[in-house]
């Protein structure tokens, strides 16, 4: 009986293996290798954009009230049902998720493949309404009212609304449309031919984008 291969298995066998000795000998992953998920929860502003764009619906999220109010959020990822796409990162205004290099990823038990965190969301507070303005006497001389100036020029800057939502300068604004359409929950509508900025305030998560990308500094947080 022939065995060919009797001699290459005797010599292999006093020779020194030609892979590493893993996992006795740590190997270290190929550069921009997409590993196992991190998740930053404080600096995740719930705008979930995550979520909207996971092809493997890997990503959940849930949600209950505190004693004050306020949104206790958990963030799930499954990693037995990511792709590992890093389009979740790429989409995060935030940079709350990171995709490491660790490809250990063996699951035992139950959770083994889950990454989640919690934050809290704090209750938006609308901010007091502002007096009205008085109204100028009514026995004020013509001769002595101040010369007319333009209105542009007498309007004063935007303020901030105080619940961190956007305000609109319109003395600044051009209508680009940009902030609409980079606007992760959709709570913007910009019409540019009738000089309309509109915002939804039930979809916006205060998240800044929109005054971040806007090249004329035209919104406030």
């Amino acid at each position: 009986m022939d065995f060919p291969f009797v001699k290459e298995a005797v010599t292999k066998l006093f020779s020194k293996p030609s892979c590493n000795n893993y996992p006795f000998t740590p190997s270290e992953a190929a550069p921009n290798y997409r590993g196992r998920i991190v998740f930053h929860p404080e600096t995740c502003i719930n705008c979930n954009m995550c979520e909207r764009v996971c092809a493997g619906g890997a990503i959940t999220h849930a949600s209950v009230k505190n004693e004050d109010g306020d949104d206790v959020i958990t963030r799930s990822f499954d990693l037995g049902s990511c792709t590992f796409c890093s389009t979740c990162a790429d989409f995060c205004t935030r940079h709350s998720i990171e995709l490491t290099q660790d490809y250990h990823m063996i699951g035992i038990e139950e959770g083994d493949l889950i990454v989640s965190g919690t934050f809290v969301k704090k209750a938006v507070k609308k901010p007091a309404p502002k007096p009205a303005a008085a109204a100028p006497a009514a026995a004020a001389k013509k001769a002595d009212a101040p010369a007319a100036v333009p209105a542009a020029e007498t309007a004063p800057a935007v303020q901030a609304r105080g619940d961190g939502k956007p305000a609109q300068d319109p003395n600044k604004c051009v209508y680009c449309t940009i902030c609409a359409r980079k606007c992760p929950g959709e709570a913007l509508t910009v019409d540019r031919k009738e000089k309309v900025w509109k915002l939804d305030e039930d979809k916006c998560v205060a998240c800044g984008t929109c005054a971040d990308v806007c090249p004329k500094n035209a919104i406030v947080i």
